[in-house]
């Protein structure tokens, strides 16, 4: 049970400490300055499934699919935080249309 929980514990720490890596330094730089929320592009290591857009609707506006990037709207700054704590996430910008909310 130990070995187990271990396993979990790094596991998890490694995706908390890995996550910030996947967000671009325009959109680390736009969460500092504290804005209510974000448009971003999210894109996947693989074309969302159904799960995936799922977790995308649930939190925030998804304005739809390119590939492998998904469009999400009104994102809150620790939803943004909590998306790239995924493992199969490769990256997380700006939408080009963010606009300074």
């Amino acid at each position: 049970l130990a070995l187990a929980f271990a396993l979990l514990a790094a596991y998890n720490g490694y995706l908390y400490l890995t996550g910030p890596s996947r967000m671009t330094d325009r959109l680390r730089a736009r969460l500092a300055e504290g804005p209510a929320t974000v448009n971003v592009r999210v894109t996947a290591k693989f074309p969302p499934e159904e799960f995936h857009i799922r977790l995308f609707q649930q939190v925030g506006n998804m304005r739809g699919v390119e590939g492998s990037t998904a469009k999400l709207y009104t994102v809150t700054p620790a939803t943004v935080r909590y998306l790239s704590r995924h493992y199969w996430i490769r990256g997380i910008d700006l939408a080009p249309d963010d606009g300074q909310n």
